[in-house]
């Protein structure tokens, strides 16, 4: 992957999902785009979301470093090693991911599927789904989890607090990766 298509990638998500999101929400009875936004920022409620992505990305990190996961590990690292990004491009593709993929998939699929749904459609659309590697495997069902949660935190929080965690999850994921490479 090159860096223009990451970067192509991440506006997409940021401007097209809660686009169709929009859409959906002019010709459904059930969905209401506006609705999704809460009136008030709950610096609560954002602290509950930064908890949960720290509490989610450090168990990650954990996982990704046992040894049994260190094919999967490589095989993530490949996918970025010709990659230089600065800390400036991982944080506007955590937010981007953060803020479009809550709207898309918490603010409105949920809405249309449920929380469970709709956190296994976000991870076998991330590719993470494969029945033939074990670790690939377990690590998805722990991605379900914590998509599972990002879809609780909306609903007992709000979406802010899901996408607070979901964009620093991100941001430790590429941190992980740029560390590998440097010490790879």
């Amino acid at each position: 992957m090159q860096k223009n298509k990451l970067f192509l990638a991440a506006t997409i998500t940021l401007f097209v999902f809660p686009l169709v999101a929009f859409l959906v929400s002019n010709f459904s009875r059930s969905f209401n785009y506006y609705e999704i936004f809460p009136e008030r920022v709950s610096f609560l409620n954002l602290a509950i979301g930064l908890g949960f992505g720290v509490i989610t990305s450090v168990i990650a990190v954990v996982i990704l470093r046992l040894k049994k996961f260190k094919d999967l590990t490589h095989t993530y690292q490949v996918l970025f090693k010709d990659i230089e990004v600065t800390w400036g491009d991982i944080i506007f593709y955590s937010i981007c991911a953060g803020v479009g993929e809550e709207i898309f998939f918490r603010g409105m699929l949920l809405e249309f599927m449920g929380v469970w749904p709709a956190a296994i459609i976000f991870v076998a659309l991330h590719g993470y789904i494969s029945f033939k590697s074990m670790p690939k495997l377990i690590y998805a069902v722990y991605l379900i989890i914590v998509s599972a949660g990002f879809g609780y935190l909306y609903i007992y929080t709000d979406l802010y607090a899901a996408m607070l965690a979901h964009a620093f999850y991100d941001v430790i994921m590429f941190w992980l990766l740029l560390k590998s490479k440097s010490t790879a």
